[in-house]
């Protein structure tokens, strides 16, 4: 009967995938970690050189990773405080597409620190055994619009 060889398949098949969104769930609290901390030669490994995005200033794009100017950020003052939430991630063969919110706050130098949720994806590319972000966005949820925790 072929049913049940099908069914098996589809049940193997399934295990990878599962384990790379958990390989990729792991490498986005790594990298808000090493953030966080203020450890950019360790946030850095989690990016493209040629990454590009969308930043949580709401400013234009941004092209490739300049960890001398972030560094630079952080001596300033610059500081973010992030957690996951919500993260669902498609695996599409080597790529995997992430969306969800981060709960936190960020300080700007200068500026009052603002609190509240940001709306983020990316999408990364299996490298060398690494999920890399190759595509990011971040952008803060008006308040009213933020979904319940």
């Amino acid at each position: 009967m072929r049913i049940p060889a099908l069914i098996m398949v589809a049940t193997f098949a399934g295990a990878p995938v599962q384990a790379q969104q958990e390989e990729v769930l792991a490498a986005i609290e790594d990298q808000l970690a090493a953030w966080s901390a203020g450890d950019i030669e360790t946030f850095a490994t989690y990016y493209d050189p040629e990454v590009r995005g969308f930043n949580l200033d709401g400013g234009p794009l941004i092209a490739g990773f300049n960890a001398p100017m972030l560094e630079a950020a952080l001596q300033a003052g610059f500081a973010v405080q992030f957690t996951p939430r919500d993260v669902q991630v498609r695996i599409v063969g080597s790529t995997a597409v992430s969306v969800g919110y981060l709960d936190g706050a960020i300080t700007i130098p200068g500026a009052q620190a603002q609190e509240g949720t940001w709306r983020y994806s990316d999408t990364r590319v299996l490298t060398d055994g690494k999920w890399k972000v190759v595509q990011y966005h971040f952008s803060q949820m008006s308040p009213a619009m933020a979904p319940r925790r």
